[in-house]
């Protein structure tokens, strides 16, 4: 098995680090295209020797290509590869906002719904080992190919496929952008804590820690988290007397707007960045 990686960024390693590590599969297997001679030199580094900067026929060979381009690139970038590409690829992306039918296209310069493409939504702690994953299957992908797709996906996280593409709107605005909700909400915690004595340092660590344990909580717990909650509010104590503040600035309110317009960038990026929008 030859797997192609087009783009050999952040993303693009923390898959095949795990990949490497787990064992799915071997450095020689790899064949990676980059921008850079640091990229090619770091690659290289790590043993995998087949890493090159630019297109090459090589690719022809490779039985999986790895999309890992940003976006706005990724329809210039792919015109190098055209001529290396057939319909025979399990093509996997992780590049946002692109739909199966603009990456169909911006591989073959035609409309073809017959192409092996899963279109992949990973978030940064994919980089971290604790990532979501969610994934969309285009209807030519076996059953084999998604098994073989979270084998290779699983040492970044959780990895779930979905029925609709439409789906990974959703999940952008889930676990996509809520990374960075749960990043907002950390520094509000850090800038509450210094207001009220902390040092910078150890603010950020209470507030990083605090963090982790509530979240190990819901993950090991059986109960819902409304009970967990309940379960540190005493009445007339000093969390009910905080979540009053909260409930009275209607905080919940405010997160499901927050969510609803990450959602809606989500769907005019996909119009935005397809080859049939209107001029």
């Amino acid at each position: 098995m030859k797997i192609g990686v087009i783009g050999g960024g952040n993303m693009a390693a923390a898959i095949i680090d795990g990949m490497l590590l787990q064992g799915s599969c071997q450095a020689d297997e790899l064949l990676i295209s980059v921008n850079s001679e640091a990229s090619l030199n770091n690659w290289r580094a790590k043993g995998v020797q087949q890493v090159q900067i630019g297109a090459s026929a090589a690719f022809a060979d490779a039985d999986i290509w790895l999309l890992a381009l940003k976006p706005q690139m990724m329809q210039t970038v792919l015109q190098e590869y055209q001529p290396f590409f057939y319909a025979d690829k399990l093509v996997i992306s992780v590049a946002a906002g692109l739909s199966t039918a603009s990456l169909a296209y911006f591989l073959t310069q035609r409309d073809d719904a017959t192409l092996k493409i899963i279109r992949t939504m990973p978030n940064t702690p994919s980089l971290v080992g604790e990532g979501v994953i969610a994934a969309y299957c285009a209807a030519a992908v076996t059953a084999a190919e998604r098994t073989r797709f979270a084998a290779m996906f699983k040492a970044c996280g959780r990895v779930d496929f979905v029925a609709e593409e439409t789906m990974l709107d959703a999940v952008t605005a889930l676990s996509g952008s809520g990374v960075a909700y749960v990043y907002l909400f950390a520094e509000a915690l850090i800038e509450g804590a210094i207001a009220l004595g902390y040092d910078q340092a150890t603010a950020r660590q209470h507030a990083i820690q605090t963090l982790k344990g509530a979240t190990q909580m819901m993950a090991q717990s059986s109960l819902p988290i409304a009970q967990l909650r309940a379960n540190v509010t005493s009445k007339k104590g000093t969390t009910e007397q905080a979540l009053s503040v909260f409930e009275r600035e209607d905080l919940k309110a405010i997160v499901a707007m927050a969510m609803q317009a990450a959602y809606e960038r989500a769907k005019e990026l996909a119009v935005e960045l397809s080859p049939h929008r209107s001029s």
